[in-house]
């Protein structure tokens, strides 16, 4: 039985969980970037609503950097776990331990991206679904021979 449409259902999730690791790599960069620091400043000394006595641009810059980090990791081993299910659709080998994990992941990983991998999330579940629930064909040949 052919698996394409779990595995192009994958490969969506995956293009989506790279695009969110670019995203968490563009603002890991930008944690050391003084022109986003100069920026960050400008904004906090021009609203009256925040009391900089309470937080500082430091804290903001490192609260972006981990914060990042996590959805860097995150989709990078989302992207992981999706090449190991196209793996294991590929040629019908295991899917259903590949729809499992790409249930668990899509839940995991898009909270792990803090919303940031949603649509890779979806691509995911929706695969991992039609992994699961799809059913082998029978041919009339394959079997147990019935006697009459």
């Amino acid at each position: 039985m052919k698996r394409t449409i779990e595995i192009v259902f994958t490969v969506i999730g995956a293009v989506f969980f790279g695009l969110a690791a670019a995203i968490g790599a563009f603002f890991v960069n930008m944690g050391d970037n003084p022109q986003a620091r100069a920026e960050i400043e400008s904004i906090l000394s021009q609203d009256p609503d925040v009391d900089t006595d309470q937080i500082s641009v430091d804290q903001i810059m490192n609260g972006m950097a981990a914060g990042a980090w996590t959805v860097l990791i995150a989709a990078i081993l989302a992207i992981v776990l999706g090449i190991l299910c196209i793996v294991f659709l590929k040629g019908n080998k295991k899917p259903k331990a590949a729809g499992i994990i790409l249930i668990i992941t899509a839940v995991l990983m898009t909270f792990g991206t803090f919303g940031v991998g949603l649509f890779g999330g979806i691509a995911y579940l929706i695969g991992g679904i039609v992994a699961l629930v799809r059913k082998p064909k029978h041919l009339a040949n394959d079997g147990p021979a019935e006697t009459q």
